[in-house]
């Protein structure tokens, strides 16, 4: 039987600090509850470079912490591999969207909005 490839999903936002993160942690925690971890790749990144190397912010730490959601992450950049790589791209604006498909490389079968 051929080796089954995992799922991919990237969401993106601005800074990487806010909005993606919470999706990130949000999907792996409800992936991870349905035992399917093994089947997913779930990550997530930033448009701009504002924020690169910092951790989420510190109120949406604080809500995943309250609702038991486990949050580990570091801010990065969205690099024009990802819009290969990623089965789905998740974009957390319109404007995100516009940006990503600006970048040189058209992924748009993939990127959507949320």
């Amino acid at each position: 039987m051929a080796e089954q490839v995992p799922k991919s999903v990237l969401f993106v936002c601005l800074g990487n600090i806010c909005r993606s993160p919470i999706a990130e942690a949000v999907f792996r925690k409800l992936v991870t509850d349905q035992k399917l971890s093994d089947h997913w790749r779930i990550d997530s990144a930033a448009t701009s470079t504002y924020e690169i190397g910092n951790p989420p912010d510190y109120r949406g730490q604080s809500c995943m912490k309250k609702h038991g959601v486990p949050m580990n992450h570091t801010a990065r950049q969205v690099l024009c591999w990802d819009l290969k790589a990623y089965m789905c791209v998740l974009c957390c604006s319109g404007s995100l969207t516009a940006a990503l498909c600006l970048t040189g490389t058209w992924a748009g079968h993939q990127i959507q909005e949320l």
